[in-house]
């Protein structure tokens, strides 16, 4: 079985499928077999997986990137992120139990002192055309980078007492590992669906605080978001907008954010983070159970 996950560029959300999955399942779970796919963290289900390959669906979510796939007798789905994707894909309401990234808290992580008030997470893509990082540095608020390592971003997250996330896997780790966040609309209206999705299962509202651009060409992004081609032109020239100096976009972003990390932080309640694990432990052993077999004859130890 080979563990999909989208890769094209360094991202928190996507790197934890290789961080997590091999702590929680068995050694050779998988190995570069494509003829059966893992999706687990992520919104990673699209029209354009191999028809003929089988999918093997855990905690994964649709958010409208792609077409909504056909499933069939290929797929079979252990439990999806939320209501909304089930609902997408004609899928029983019942297969709704989370983002599978809350089984991090299945995982012995170190404990860390809290040496920040509050962190700042942006989107990927606002970290990379964005001037967060000097806004951060403007306000002393601590700044993680979602393109560095997992163990470094759960660090920097833990030793937090607020994160403020644009990143939806920011807010999903921060609330499965008890730490306070606050959500940031994310710039990109491609990525806010996906939010409620999520949080559907864990009966939350998320009361998003919405940040605007932070430079020139973030804002000049944002009059094309359903003209795609012509946004990606734009951040090919991303060095050159930034010559022109930061202006009105930075002066309103940095007051935007630090109201945000002046605000009170959400969380689940600990009824449902904790039924929600429960019900996706059973599903790890069910795949466990299913697959392992299987993976033990191909190396020979059956």
């Amino acid at each position: 079985m080979k563990m999909f996950a989208y890769s094209k560029v360094p991202n928190f959300g996507d790197a934890l499928n290789y961080w997590l999955w091999p702590k929680l399942l068995p050694i050779d779970f998988f190995d570069d077999d494509k003829t059966t796919l893992f999706l687990g963290i992520g919104s990673i289900l699209y029209d354009n997986h191999p028809a003929s390959a089988e999918k093997i669906v855990f905690g994964a979510g649709y958010a409208g990137y792609s077409a909504p796939p056909t499933i069939d007798e290929t797929w079979k789905v252990y439990f999806v992120r939320g209501k909304d994707t089930a609902a997408a894909l004609n899928l029983s309401e019942d297969t709704a139990i989370g983002d599978s990234g809350i089984l991090i808290r299945a995982v012995e992580l170190p404990q860390y002192e809290k040496r920040f008030r509050v962190s700042f997470m942006p989107h990927y893509e606002s970290a990379t055309f964005g001037s967060w990082q000097k806004i951060c540095k403007r306000l002393g608020i601590n700044f993680i980078d979602p393109r560095w390592d997992v163990d470094t971003v759960l660090e920097q997250m833990l030793s937090s007492e607020l994160l403020v996330s644009e990143a939806m896997h920011g807010a999903i780790i921060a609330d499965a590992l008890r730490v306070p966040w606050k959500a940031i609309l994310p710039h990109d209206p491609n990525h806010r669906k996906k939010w409620n999705d999520w949080a559907s299962v864990l009966d939350l509202s998320i009361d998003f605080q919405h940040l605007g651009p932070s430079n020139l060409l973030e804002w000049l992004m944002s009059f094309f978001w359903k003209k795609r081609r012509f946004v990606y032109a734009l951040r090919k020239y991303k060095n050159r907008f930034f010559r022109f100096g930061f202006g009105l976009p930075l002066i309103t972003a940095t007051s935007a954010l630090k109201a945000a990390s002046q605000a009170k932080g959400q969380l689940s309640s600990d009824a449902s983070i904790k039924l929600v694990t429960r019900r996706m432990l059973v599903e790890l052993d069910r795949l466990t159970m299913d697959f392992t077999p299987a993976v033990l004859s191909k190396s020979g130890t059956l």
